[in-house]
C-alpha cells in the first residue's frame, strides 16, 4: 500500500507540472509511477495466491495418500 500512495503522490505532482506549465520536465517520472503501481497490484496478487498457497498442507496431503493406500493394499 505504501508503494500505491507514493505512486498516486508522484502521478499528482507530475499531473500539477504538466496542468502549469504544459510540458513535463522529466517524462520518466510518470512513467516510473505507472511502473510503481503496476508492479504494487502485480505484489497484491502475489500475496493472494502466497496465501491460497498456504492453505494447502504438504504432510497431510502425504499422510492422507499414505493412509489411503494402506488401506487399499490392506
Amino acid at each position: 500500500m505504501r508503494l500505491l500512495a507514493i505512486s498516486l503522490a508522484l502521478v499528482a505532482v507530475v499531473c500539477q507540472l504538466v496542468h502549469a506549465r504544459r510540458e513535463v520536465r522529466n517524462p520518466h517520472l510518470l512513467a516510473t509511477a505507472m511502473r510503481i503501481s503496476r508492479l504494487d497490484h502485480e505484489i497484491e496478487g502475489l500475496k493472494h495466491e502466497i496465501e491460497e498457497a498456504a492453505k494447502i498442507d504438504p504432510l497431510g496431503f502425504i499422510l492422507e495418500m499414505h493412509a489411503r493406500l494402506n488401506q487399499i493394499e490392506g
